[in-house]
């Protein structure tokens, strides 16, 4: 059965603290959110993950035969990552490459995508996912535009077995561009599709689920999402210490829970982004724990101020 070989996460040491934010355009807001680096994009962010997920699959780039990468976030009309990724971690020239972007169930999408490929014809698949939202100063996305990554490594299973998969396809679009920002709807509306779609793509596959990871928008989303359909597992969530970090927190989120599940557990993800949901149930078949866990890069960190903030990522050629 195709499964994950390997698993890794990155997130950037800086972190801005949401008051700081708040206090600069009004409001208040809990938590922190990652700040990328001058020189951190979502290549090296996926890059980075990629690495820590071919380490621990035991593995090195000469023995990948596709990379498949998401992302919301790759500022130019052409380039791709996962070609950049492929290239990065020492993969050969004649590697297959999918790039899934435009929403945050791109993760999935390529997850999906990357196991449908070792069922066919190749024996290890990478799966990066990394994203630095953008926001404008006076939006109510600035305080928690995260940035992060995640990666899979897929083929035969060793960490865990992708067990069962559903989606929940839908025309709805929560989020939409404005120049270079992302624009929200009315808040209300998007958590009400946001539930409805991930309830949709979980409700056949909520039993016997030990650990829950539904990546949000916004604060207390996913608890909502897992009570509708009475969803009795550990929740895990990097938001209120990454922000809302796109496709790449999704593998984030599954990486962390990833950490704590042991062998014999279940752990069930949930996709959201414009299109819908899909859910994947992966059975772990092995205790495992990378070199670098989600947690210890959540705990190593070092704040910046909302002036540096704003520097770092106009570097980058965003807004916050």
């Amino acid at each position: 059965m195709t499964g994950i070989r390997g698993y890794g996460a990155y997130v950037p040491l800086y972190r801005v603290e949401r008051a700081d934010i708040a206090q600069q355009h009004g409001g208040y807001a809990g938590g922190e959110t990652a700040v990328p680096a001058h020189d951190e994009n979502i290549v090296t962010l996926g890059v980075q993950a990629a690495k820590n997920a071919l380490a621990n699959a035991d593995a090195d780039g000469t023995a990948v035969d596709a990379v498949f990468a998401a992302t919301t976030s790759d500022p130019f009309d052409e380039r791709g990552v996962a070609a950049h990724v492929g290239h990065a971690v020492g993969a050969g020239t004649d590697l297959r490459t999918g790039d899934f972007q435009g929403s945050a169930r791109a993760a999935t999408d390529a997850t999906l995508a990357a196991r449908d490929a070792v069922a066919n014809d190749c024996e290890t698949a990478l799966v990066v996912a990394a994203d630095v939202l953008r926001a404008d100063p006076d939006s109510d996305e600035l305080e928690t535009a995260g940035a992060g990554a995640g990666a899979l490594v897929l083929g035969d299973e060793q960490v865990g077995a992708v067990a069962e998969t559903a989606s929940h396809t839908t025309g709805y679009v929560g989020r939409f561009k404005r120049g270079d920002s992302p624009v929200s709807g009315d808040g209300r509306f998007n958590r009400k599709n946001y539930i409805e779609a991930v309830t949709g793509a979980v409700d056949g596959l909520a039993e016997g689920v030990d650990h829950g990871v539904f990546p949000e928008h916004d604060g207390g989303w996913g608890e909502r999402a897992a009570g509708a359909v009475g969803l009795d597992a550990a929740l895990h969530s990097t938001f209120d210490s990454v922000g809302y970090a796109g496709a790449g927190g999704v593998l984030l989120d599954l990486a962390a829970a990833l950490d704590e599940a042991a062998a014999g557990e279940r752990v069930l993800l949930a996709s959201y982004g414009p299109g819908g949901s899909d859910a994947i149930a992966v059975d772990v078949t092995t205790d495992t724990t990378p070199e670098m866990t989600v947690q210890e890069y959540l705990d190593s960190k070092e704040y910046v101020t909302y002036a540096k903030h704003r520097s770092f990522r106009e570097r980058l050629g965003g807004d916050a």
